[in-house]
């Protein structure tokens, strides 16, 4: 479901997404996200969700969406930027679920375009 991966050079912690979001593995996901972040001083690094391979949600895991949502702003970053998917129906999704937690981060179109955003922030 999600790798993790720090680029230094940008100053950059990445979520990469894809697939299909499945709610036995979210509980995973959180341990794992808090166990990498911690290696890192968060408030000089952006986030970046790189969300371009997701695909629709079901219904069930939009409520760990939100969860997610605020786990990423409660995390310290310096700026959290959301790749967005490639697809229509999961943008959508993505952005209402944003929208309803008054997500603080930016939807950006491309991995590169939000490595750019991080290097200059």
């Amino acid at each position: 479901m999600a790798q993790f991966q720090v680029d230094h050079k940008n100053k950059a912690f990445i979520i990469t997404l894809g697939g299909f979001a499945e709610t036995e593995k979210a509980s995973n996901f959180v341990a794992d996200l808090k166990k990498e972040v911690a290696k890192i001083q968060v408030n000089q690094f952006t986030l970046i969700v790189d969300s371009a391979k997701l695909r629709t949600f079901k219904t069930e895991i939009l409520p760990v969406l939100e969860t997610s949502y605020g786990l990423y702003m409660s995390l310290g970053f310096k700026n959290i930027l959301m790749v967005k998917p490639e697809s229509v129906t999961p943008r959508l999704q993505l952005k209402r679920i944003a929208k309803k937690v008054n997500f603080s981060g930016e939807f950006i179109d491309s991995l590169q375009e939000a490595l750019n955003v991080s290097m200059y922030s």
